[in-house]
């Protein structure tokens, strides 16, 4: 897709999925903390910025009434937000140009860095979105591990635990329009889910 822009609109349009793809993780994120709310968990008022939001869903997941297995799985995910969204402000926050000799390389206008390739701020845009999608994975699956309030969502075992594969990072690719965890073993919570 990015090969059917002019060379000229590539950079922006890369800025601006970084940016779109952090709000959308942001969102992800939001719903985490809800998760962990309606669970009764003490988490406090949830934190307007994305930077702050992040250390308290952290601090509230290593409580000890959440279970270890979900802890493992959304403590991993948070942290690898954290390090997409680190990555999305130097991005966002520099002063980017393509070079002048080669259009696939750019540069900062703020710092003396080597040109880099450009192709990097669209690994810094899949990250975060990848992001987003095991950040849903979380929130999902969060109330029956948290044995938090959910209604009749139409979530079955096998969706919760193709999700549960979602947070884990084992995404499918070769499912067209769809988030769809790989087959593979997932930790359940106790009982299992139903």
């Amino acid at each position: 897709m990015l090969e059917d822009l002019d060379a000229k609109y590539r950079l922006s349009y890369l800025i601006g999925e970084v940016v779109r793809n952090d709000v959308w993780a942001e969102s992800e994120m939001r719903s985490v903390w809800r998760a962990l709310h309606n669970a009764q968990l003490p988490i406090g008022p949830m934190q307007r910025n994305f930077g702050f939001l992040i250390p308290q869903v952290r601090k509230t997941l290593r409580l000890p009434a959440v279970p270890e297995p979900f802890r493992k799985i959304a403590l991993e995910v948070v942290e690898a937000t954290h390090a997409a969204h680190q990555r999305r402000n130097t991005v966002a926050h520099d002063l980017l140009m393509q070079d002048h000799f080669d259009s696939n390389l750019v540069r900062s206008m703020r710092t003396s860095a080597a040109p880099r390739p450009l192709l990097e701020l669209h690994a810094v845009s899949q990250d975060l979105m990848t992001m987003a999608w095991r950040l849903r994975g979380i929130w999902v699956t969060a109330p029956r591990w948290l044995r938090g309030p959910f209604s009749d969502d139409g979530q079955t075992r096998d969706s919760l635990l193709s999700w549960t594969r979602v947070a884990m990072g084992h995404i499918r690719a070769d499912v067209p329009n769809a988030i769809v965890g790989t087959p593979g073993d997932a930790p359940e919570p106790p009982g299992g889910y139903r």
